[in-house]
Parts: structure tokens; C-alpha cells; sequence
């Protein structure tokens, strides 16, 4: 199998079995970590979208300083798909 799709599937595999059934759905994990943003810097809520987003930045951040780390890059692709679902949900009637 080759890196990219490795890459994908194993990050498929956390988003959906490991980390969801400890952390539960993740638009709710990232309700959580929105609103302890939000009071760490005394604004509203950053949505879970937003999370999303900001949670790949930090990803990105660390894949681009030190020692490569294929992890960074699996949570990247994962965090992504996780934001594809939050913006999938909300576009349903």
C-alpha cells in the first residue's frame, strides 16, 4: 500500500473508531474545546468548524518544524475529514 493512502486509511481508522469512542463524537469534543478557547481568551465560542481548522494549523505548525513525523500529517488528514462532516451536517435541511 502506498504512504498516501496509508496515510488516509490510518487516519480514517482514528477518527472513527479509536479517538470516537474515547473522546464520542468529535462535533461535540470540538463544542468542548471551542468554548475552553473561548474563555481562555475571553471572547464567545469558537465553533466546532472553526476548532477544526485552528486544530490543523497546529498540525501543519508541527509538520513543519523538527524531525518529520508522519503522525502530524495523519492527524492533519484526519482533522480535515472531521471538518468535511461538521460542513456536511450543517448543509443538510
Amino acid at each position: 500500500m502506498d504512504i498516501r493512502r496509508q496515510t488516509l486509511n490510518t487516519a480514517a481508522d482514528l477518527i472513527t473508531r479509536d479517538r470516537q469512542g474515547t473522546h464520542g463524537p468529535y462535533t461535540d469534543e470540538a463544542a468542548r474545546i471551542g468554548r475552553l478557547w473561548g474563555a481562555i481568551l475571553r471572547r464567545e465560542d469558537i465553533p466546532p468548524r472553526t476548532v477544526a481548522a485552528m486544530m490543523i494549523a497546529l498540525k501543519v505548525a508541527r509538520a513543519t518544524a523538527g524531525t518529520p513525523n508522519v503522525d502530524d500529517w495523519i492527524d492533519t488528514a484526519g482533522y480535515a475529514a472531521l471538518a468535511a462532516q461538521i460542513d456536511h451536517d450543517q448543509a443538510r435541511p
